[in-house]
């Protein structure tokens, strides 16, 4: 099957699938290591992204710059509709990139959320605005002076995988997974056959059938 749009997408990761089976489709398809590591957590139980993947490469250090925000400014000015930034921070404990100002304006641009390797905070303001992130961690210090955006758009790595410029971006309560461009569509099209499989699943063990005849019968566990 193939998609006319990111709308159309993204409207069908959103209110039809799960990451569960979206990460179950790519294992299928080969693709082992798509699932972010397991403490890049949404702030809220609710919260889910979906979006297109821009990248921030961060490097962490103890100096201050002459302007420490330059190229995360740029990002998040440059940010489009279905847009979610996806931040490496060297697996820093001490770099918090994510706030309550760089959500606001993410937000009026129309990007769907954030995605911190790292730190964030003012984490109820964020909540309360019902901006999806996802992050390793809360601590209420400020970027500057620890670390420091070295590139944007760029391939990063960010919870033990590799997430490239515009790959899907796909994150709930259970984690987060990417998926590559060239299988978007496929996986998509075997999530929604594998939904459709599980719910037939469900009702016949719901009706009180054994696990292993519905396993044999739908393959689906």
């Amino acid at each position: 099957m193939r998609f006319s749009s990111d709308e159309e997408r993204f409207t069908l990761l959103n209110e039809r699938l799960y990451t569960p089976v979206v990460s179950d489709i790519l294992d299928s398809l080969g693709f082992l290591n798509q699932a972010m590591r397991h403490d890049i957590r949404p702030l809220h139980t609710d919260f889910v992204v979906v979006g297109r993947a821009r990248t921030a490469l961060w490097i962490e250090e103890a100096k201050v710059r002459d302007n420490p925000y330059l190229n995360e400014i740029r990002l998040i000015d440059s940010l489009r509709p279905g847009d979610v930034t996806v931040h490496s921070t060297d697996l820093s404990w001490n770099i918090a990139p994510w706030g309550e100002l760089l959500s606001t304006a993410s937000k009026m641009r129309g990007s769907t959320g954030a995605v911190v390797d790292a730190l964030t905070r003012d984490v109820k303001q964020i909540i309360n605005m019902n901006f999806p992130v996802f992050a390793r961690g809360i601590k209420p210090v400020d970027s500057k002076g620890r670390g420091y955006v070295e590139a944007i758009d760029v391939t990063i790595p960010c919870g033990d995988i590799t997430v490239r410029p515009n790959e899907v971006v796909f994150g709930d309560y259970d984690g987060i997974v990417v998926i590559p461009q060239e299988v978007e569509d496929e996986v998509l099209s075997r999530a929604l056959e594998k939904v459709s499989g599980e719910n037939k699943t469900r009702r016949e063990l719901l009706d009180g059938k054994l696990l292993a005849e519905v396993y044999e019968k739908y393959g689906i566990l």
